[in-house]
């Protein structure tokens, strides 16, 4: 999930999203007049038809950290007197404007009470018009958010930084750190959140401290263009914190066993190439995708495979028993067949793959009782 601001430069900053490594796209943000009528945004449609375009679904994400002169019109439109017209009124717009459903970000209390009835009505308005319902949540407001409204959400994302910032200069480090993934989770699950629902948030951003102290995010692709190497570290100059590519690798696997996705914040601070941290998280994804449910060689195996990297050919070589029947397949990264399955005989130990196009694959043979898995690089 990727979120996309509406005040740097919207709608063409859509041109910074690479829509082939996300799944969903929450726009950020939109409140309420004092009626409950959402916040209109000019070029709204050109987002969301080339995100339908593309196959990934545009959620509108209301509320945000700063909500400025609209937190009483929330409080108003969320009491039971009012919500069941407000919720009307959002659906009103996911429908208008042909979105696939609302993420709702509200920090703090800033309904009251209201939170788990806003959120069941809500529910029960936009879900049988097929439309999503998400929500983004820290720790620090988890008191406000009930249990009970887990059930109406598809997913759940946890903001899982910010644990320090410009907000309190006097204590820099690290605002984003493994550990903090690791708590976060494990206090989301002990709450009650499904890992089917769970999200982890990854920062695509950092703060600074001292001489580096700014009210601004220091967007990710920023630090790498300034700072010599910073893609593989997370903490640049005088002192800036935020997360590199190992981490966010790490991060990503964590999700990846113990949650059911990530969330960004924001896609348009990445980088480009090499420097990319969506293309990281894809990688690790993909790497998980490809190789779950799959066996190994152990040392032992009779099977092993090379060149690899290859141009063009693989061959096999096998120990022992060369008369038994083996089976050939080889899978892409979203493991779609690239080749039909053959069967040959164990000594027939070669194959062409001159005409498959660059790039990562599974290769999986299978011989007698034993099935192996190989990652192969074409060149």
């Amino acid at each position: 999930v990727g979120y996309l601001n509406t005040w740097d430069n919207f709608p063409n900053n859509l041109d910074k999203v690479d829509f082939s490594k996300i799944t969903h796209l929450n726009i950020a943000f939109a409140n309420p007049d004092v009626s409950g009528n959402l916040t209109v945004f000019g070029g709204l449609s050109v987002v969301v038809n080339k995100a339908h375009a593309n196959n990934v679904k545009v959620l509108m994400s209301l509320g945000g950290a700063d909500l400025g002169g609209t937190k009483k019109n929330w409080k108003d439109l969320c009491d039971s007197s009012n919500v069941k017209k407000f919720c009307n009124k959002i659906l009103n717009y996911l429908q208008s404007n042909d979105l696939d459903g609302v993420d709702i970000d509200l920090e703090g209390n800033i309904i009251g009470n209201n939170y788990g009835n806003f959120i069941k009505t809500l529910s029960g308005k936009i879900k049988p018009e097929n439309k999503l319902l998400t929500a983004a949540v820290a720790t620090w407001f988890a008191n406000h958010i009930p249990v009970s409204s887990f059930t109406y959400f598809d997913f759940v994302n946890i903001m899982s930084y910010d644990a320090t910032g410009p907000w309190d200069p006097g204590n820099p480090g690290p605002h984003a750190p493994y550990s903090m993934a690791v708590d976060d989770i494990n206090f989301w699950s002990k709450k009650g959140l499904p890992q089917d629902k769970m999200g982890l948030g990854l920062p695509f951003y950092g703060w600074g401290f001292y001489n580096a102290v700014s009210q601004d995010e220091y967007a990710y692709n920023d630090i790498v263009k300034q700072y010599h190497g910073a893609q593989n570290k997370n903490k640049a100059g005088d002192t800036i914190y935020y997360n590199g590519i190992p981490l966010i690798k790490k991060k990503t696997a964590l999700a990846m066993q113990k949650a059911s996705g990530v969330m960004i914040w924001q896609v348009t601070e990445d980088a480009k190439g090499d420097k990319s941290l969506l293309n990281a998280i894809h990688e690790t994804i993909t790497a998980k995708n490809y190789f779950i449910n799959k066996s190994f060689p152990s040392p032992e195996s009779d099977i092993s495979v090379y060149p690899n990297p290859t141009q063009g050919v693989i061959k096999f070589i096998f120990k022992g028993d060369n008369t038994k029947t083996i089976t050939i397949q080889l899978f892409d990264s979203f493991g779609k067949s690239v080749l039909p399955r053959q069967q040959r005989k164990a000594g027939d130990n070669e194959l062409n793959i001159a005409a498959i196009p660059a790039g990562i694959y599974l290769l999986v043979i299978r011989k007698g009782n034993e099935s192996i898995s190989q990652k192969i690089v074409k060149l």
